[in-house]
Order: structure tokens, then sequence, then C-alpha cells
């Protein structure tokens, strides 16, 4: 038989635990839902780019202090000896998902198909080299990394966890201002979540995001993606 006592310390540990989950849905509504739409609704390119940036250290401090959090893994995951399966399964999605979207170019957009690196070779080669490494690196630690270990406890199942991932992810692009955007990443944040749900690999990750952003650019989609097309409010 329980005594008073026992109950009142596991009434207020519930108590806790309640506070603690609608601490961190409040949280998660805020950063990943409402903050899409300030962005959007006051945008500006340097406030984008400073919010990015102090998210990331932010971010990265957290998974740093987070003794629950193997920080070995953040890099290598936890399939590396079975890492050539998955670059190959990611790399084979890729092919298919890749002459989809060459063909979407073709069909729907012709003039674009290849127009930056044909007609800015030298901007094109910049964006390939620094695009993965300052803009993909940033969003795969916040949207995937610092997703599953902050807000795991939420979703009750990986197929919830992978599509709330998505769907933030999609929605921080409502900032360039055209549906195409949206549904691109929605899709991609799909891709990119499974994955790192399956393998917890930041690298993993990382090179299959920066393989479609790539593409976009190259294939004639980056003014899509391109924060000067965008009007200043």
């Amino acid at each position: 038989m329980q005594t008073t006592a026992a109950i009142g310390n596991k009434e207020f540990l519930q108590r806790t635990k309640q506070r603690t989950t609608l601490l961190l849905w409040l949280e998660w509504t805020g950063f990943f839902i409402l903050l899409p739409f300030v962005l959007r609704i006051w945008w500006h390119p340097q406030i984008v780019f400073a919010t990015l940036f102090f998210a990331t250290i932010g971010v990265a401090i957290w998974l740093l202090r987070n003794r629950n959090f193997n920080r070995k893994l953040l890099w290598l995951g936890r399939h590396v000896r079975g890492e050539w399966n998955q670059l190959k399964r990611i790399l084979l999605r890729f092919i298919i998902c890749g002459a989809l979207i060459a063909a979407l170019v073709l069909f729907v957009f012709p003039g674009n198909f290849l127009d930056m690196p044909r007609e800015n070779p030298v901007v094109w080669a910049i964006v390939m080299i620094f695009y993965p490494l300052l803009s993909v690196y940033p969003q795969e630690l916040i949207y995937r990394t610092f997703f599953f270990e902050r807000y795991r406890s939420l979703f009750r199942s990986k197929i919830a966890t992978v599509f709330a991932s998505a769907i933030g992810f999609g929605l921080i692009h409502i900032i360039f201002q055209n549906p195409l955007a949206v549904i691109l990443t929605l899709i991609g944040g799909v891709f990119f979540a499974e994955t790192y749900a399956r393998t917890r690999s930041l690298r993993l990750v990382w090179f299959e995001h920066a393989l479609y952003g790539c593409l976009i650019f190259t294939i004639g989609l980056g003014e899509f993606f391109y924060h000067a097309r965008v009007p200043i409010q």
C-alpha cells in the first residue's frame, strides 16, 4: 500500500512531466511553426541569415551540453559499418528523383534549364562549394539532429517524428514566397528525416541534402530559393 508521501511524490513528478511537455510543445510551436510566419511577414535577408546563425550556435551548444546525446555519433552515425549500403540507397533515390526534377524543369521551365552554370559559371561554382557548408549543414543540425533529440518525446512514433521534422523544414521555406519552394522542401524534408531516423548520421543526411540542393541550383530552379528575388517588406 502506497504511503501518502509516495503518492504525493508520484503526483508531483507527473505534474512536472506535464509542465515539461507543455513547455516543449510551446517551444516547438514557436520555433518551427510561428517563426517562419514572422520571418515571412518581416522579410529581410539579414534577419534570416542572423536567425539561422544564432539558431545554429544555440543548437550546437545545447547538443554539446546534453549528457544524453552521444556526440561521437553526431557526424558518423550509428550505422557506420553499413554506410556504403546506406549511401547506395541515398544515391538510387537521388537518381530517380533527380531525373523527375530535370523533366519538370524541361517541361514547365525549359528556358531555365542549366541557366546558372551556363550564364554564371563562377557564381554556380561558388554556390556548389559554399552552399553545402554554410546552408545545408546548419539546416540539418537544426531540423534533424536537434529536432530528433529535443522533441522526440512529443511524437510517439518514428513516422510522426519524420513528418513533423519535414513539415517544419518545408514551412520555413515560405520565406521565399512561392509554393514550389515549400512543396519541394516538404518532399525533401521527408527524405532527409527518414534518412536521419534510419541512420542517425548527420554526415549522410548532410550529403543527401547537399545533393538535392546543388541539383536545384544547377538544373534551373535556383530562382525559387534565391533571397534576392523576394521583395523586402
